[in-house]
């Protein structure tokens, strides 16, 4: 890959505002073009020496015999005169940097594989082109400066992503950036609704939503949805047509237009590695660079690694480390979703614990946040507890830790604060 309008792009705007040569994190490996990168290695020769720079000391820099190479004077009296918005330069740095990258991806690629040490070799190398090219020095005075501008910045309310639920929100203060969250239940206990719930609120919101599903097609999800936001029971979208009353179809439109204008993603391919998830994160953010982003996985034990471990749990304790990474980096909200392991049906007290998450590793190590499901009815069926459910906050790495009763209507994929109820015809009704 080549990209020789950013790279003259970039040298323009070097040109015009010779301070940005200090400031660019573009090196000379990553220039594809020879004169482009013999001009970048004299520009910083001489702002290094802190000489004048202009097309005259920049050809008396260049030695007379390399002077032909770089397209002479007239391909400097070019660069000066390109149209560039010199506020644009990062961008014109990103876009060097990411054709360097697929070029070295190719070259890598190109390489012979003759052993297992070979094909790991070439992993960690493909990995290293995905992380920072370029070295930056830690100041903690710039992190507290800007520290302090998210402060004045933040508006009144939520310092995180609403969830949707007051109560959950007064334990969380909303789904913070960074975090990684982890929402475990048995089958069938209502995870997948919840984080469906959650991701209704933030796209409703204005945010984007990405969710990952490797166990439910996209079309089920979406269906999921529609009987949620129309407040359909969930029955009847199997087979519309027999079921719908006229109020269903009415619902059923306006949850449509509704969830047509929302910015949700849904990816459904099987055999999802960290890896595609991190770089659909990564096209989400090139997408909406200034959008707060709220990624989403159905579940973890799903999730396929590079490599094979010898151990479950250490395989799964690779998949965490690797989305809280991903957490970080992108500065998002992972929201996890988890089976548990059986154990917790064998004891008489059904309420999950943390060595009840399947296969687990290090979950809670890597965690901020844990969830845990629970529904007396579930296990018993003539449970006065009928459709109550408990969110059980076990972890907080920066916050209490309790237990929030909501109730969950089965039927709508719907979780509902317990001050708020359904009328016969599906809309939320506050109780006095």
């Amino acid at each position: 890959m080549i990209n020789l309008e950013a790279e003259n792009s970039l040298l323009g705007c070097l040109l015009k505002d010779t301070s940005l040569i200090k400031a660019t994190q573009v090196k000379p490996k990553h220039f594809h073009d020879t004169a482009n990168r013999m001009i970048f290695e004299t520009l910083k020769k001489l702002d290094s020496k802190d000489e004048p720079i202009d097309v005259v000391t920049i050809i008396t820099a260049i030695q007379p015999e390399n002077l032909n190479k770089i397209g002479g004077p007239q391909k400097l009296t070019m660069l000066e005169s390109v149209s560039v918005n010199i506020e644009n330069y990062k961008t014109y740095e990103n876009y060097i940097i990411e054709a360097w990258k697929v070029r070295e991806a190719k070259r890598l690629q190109e390489t012979e594989i003759s052993s297992l040490e070979d094909i790991r070799s070439l992993q960690e190398k493909l990995a290293e082109l995905d992380e920072n090219t370029t070295e930056e020095e830690y100041d903690h005075k710039e992190t507290l400066i800007q520290l302090h501008r998210d402060i004045e910045k933040q508006q009144d309310g939520l310092s995180g992503y609403d969830t949707g639920y007051n109560d959950l929100n007064a334990y969380l203060d909303g789904f913070q950036e960074k975090n990684l969250i982890v929402v475990a239940a048995r089958p069938s206990v209502g995870k997948t609704a919840l984080m469906l719930n959650h991701g209704e609120r933030h796209a409703l919101n204005g945010g984007v939503v990405a969710i990952f599903s490797l166990e439910m097609a996209k079309e089920e999800l979406l269906k999921r949805k529609i009987s949620s936001m129309g407040k359909i029971d969930g029955h009847k979208m199997r087979n519309p047509k027999t079921y719908f009353n006229a109020d269903d179809w009415t619902n059923y439109q306006k949850a449509l237009a509704t969830l047509s204008h929302m910015k949700i993603y849904i990816y459904d391919k099987s055999g999802q590695t960290v890896s595609y998830i991190r770089s659909k994160v990564r096209q989400l953010r090139r997408k909406y660079p200034n959008e707060q982003i709220l990624v989403m996985i159905d579940y973890l034990q799903l999730i396929r690694t590079e490599e094979r471990y010898e151990r479950k749990d250490i395989e799964i304790g690779e998949i965490t480390r690797s989305l809280k990474e991903l957490a970080k980096e992108e500065s998002v909200p992972v929201y996890l979703l988890s089976q548990l392991s059986r154990a917790v049906t064998t004891r008489q007290d059904k309420r999950p614990i943390m060595s009840d998450i399947r296969d687990s590793g290090s979950v809670e190590q890597d965690a901020d946040v844990i969830m845990f499901l629970h529904r007396d009815d579930y296990y018993d069926r003539d449970s006065e507890s009928d459709n109550i459910i408990e969110i059980i906050i076990a972890k907080q790495r920066n916050g209490a830790v309790g237990i929030i009763k909501m109730l969950y209507l089965k039927e709508f994929n719907r979780f509902v604060e317990l001050d708020k109820r359904y009328d016969d015809q599906g809309s939320i009704q506050e109780s006095g």
